[in-house]
């Protein structure tokens, strides 16, 4: 009878480790967006509800950044955990094949304050005459420089001061998929810092660009391609 007891007992004790197990396995494939935010990394990107729809896992994929997916299924990329998503200007085209996203820092007493304006556009381009759009928006001739990616995809941008606190990077990133026109700007809070801080912060906002990849996959191939 005692023997009896202790089976049953050693039972339930792996009945609870293996529901424990269960419940970790469960969380570890859930989205961000599907977990509760207290049960979430303490960073802007996770914590901001609408932000957080476009992560895709608690994971980060390098110190600091997240699995980023856009809306329309078009591009991922590197997501940095201390920016948030702007709602209020996201846009998704007809059938997927457009789309606006902005995002900032979510701290706006910065020394430089980035702010990313992207659109992304399906179908493969003609570099030329995007680069040439690119430039017509900005207002000015713009010379680019090509940048080697952390993928397949395309790298070219062209930076200028605007004034003593505004500096811009323009960016075209494409292949046979799509093209993406992203325009990074810098407002400065101290004009006679600016260009030290801007320089600095160029660098960093590169990184960033550079594990941007156009894509071309259905909804289900997403969570293969991530693990």
């Amino acid at each position: 009878m005692l023997l009896e007891k202790i089976l049953w007992l050693l039972l339930a004790i792996l009945i609870m480790i293996a529901g424990c197990g269960t419940n970790d396995d469960e969380k570890e494939n859930l989205l961000p967006s599907d977990i509760n935010a207290e049960d979430l990394p303490d960073v802007p990107a996770l914590q901001d509800k609408f932000t957080r729809e476009f992560i895709q896992s608690i994971e980060p994929v390098r110190e600091g950044f997240y699995p980023f997916v856009s809306k329309s299924k078009s591009f991922t990329m590197d997501f940095p955990q201390d920016m948030i998503v702007n709602i209020e200007s996201h846009i998704v085209g007809p059938d997927n094949r457009s789309e606006t996203i902005t995002w900032g820092s979510s701290n706006r007493n910065l020394e430089v304050y980035p702010n990313y304006i992207l659109h992304y556009y399906r179908g493969e381009p003609v570099e030329e005459n995007s680069k040439n759009t690119i430039s017509l928006s900005h207002g000015r001739d713009l010379n680019f420089e090509d940048i080697k990616t952390n993928n397949e995809t395309n790298l070219s941008i062209a930076d200028y001061k605007f004034n003593e606190k505004l500096y811009s990077i323009a960016a075209l990133i494409w292949n046979e998929y799509g093209q993406i026109h992203l325009n990074v700007s810098f407002t400065c809070t101290e004009a006679n810092q600016c260009k030290e801080h801007v320089s600095k912060e160029k660098d960093n906002i590169i990184e960033i660009l550079k594990t941007i990849d156009v894509i071309n996959m259905k909804v289900n191939d997403f969570k293969t391609n991530l693990n």
